[in-house]
């Protein structure tokens, strides 16, 4: 065997290791932790706890949707990169809270969760199912001053489809 195989697996053992540490089990559990909280503010339309939710310097792709049928142009321009909370939550929130109905507005249930810890840093995506919608979602959370925080979120929605 040469040197560097030995060095080569032993530095792979380390690394899975660290890996499946409790270490990295516990900053899953408070991204997990992160996610929850701001999907709870925004099933109850509560704007400043979903803002809190975000670092502030983060980056929204906002919902798009994805369909081969559309009987209008699409304004691109709705679709583009923003800083912070996605307007058209916004614009959710308002017209649920404008609506009457009663706390909580929404039920987002994630499925298919999956959280991976890159040091100081955490993927999470999930799906959304829903009748002719399947709707995908990737968070990404930093670990600033002590709390997991979304840098970036991306949301689509593909109609149309097939569960």
């Amino acid at each position: 065997m040469s040197g560097s195989f030995v060095t080569n697996t032993a530095a792979a053992c380390a690394l899975l290791l660290f890996l499946v540490s409790p270490q990295s089990q516990a900053a899953e559990d408070e991204v997990l932790e992160a996610l929850e909280l701001f999907i709870a503010a925004f099933e109850n339309g509560d704007i400043e706890a979903m803002e809190s939710s975000f670092a502030d310097n983060a980056v929204t792709f906002p919902r798009s949707i994805m369909t081969h049928k559309y009987d209008r142009d699409i304004d691109v321009s709705k679709y583009r990169r923003v800083r912070g909370i996605d307007p058209q939550m916004r614009e959710l929130i308002d017209s649920l809270k404008r609506s009457g109905r009663e706390r909580p507005y929404l039920d987002i249930e994630p499925v298919d969760l999956e959280i991976q810890i890159f040091g100081d840093a955490a993927l999470a995506t999930f799906h959304l199912a829903g009748g002719e919608q399947l709707g995908r979602r990737t968070f990404v959370l930093a670990l600033i001053d002590d709390a997991w925080k979304i840098v970036h979120l991306h949301a689509s929605n593909v109609y149309g489809s097939r569960q």
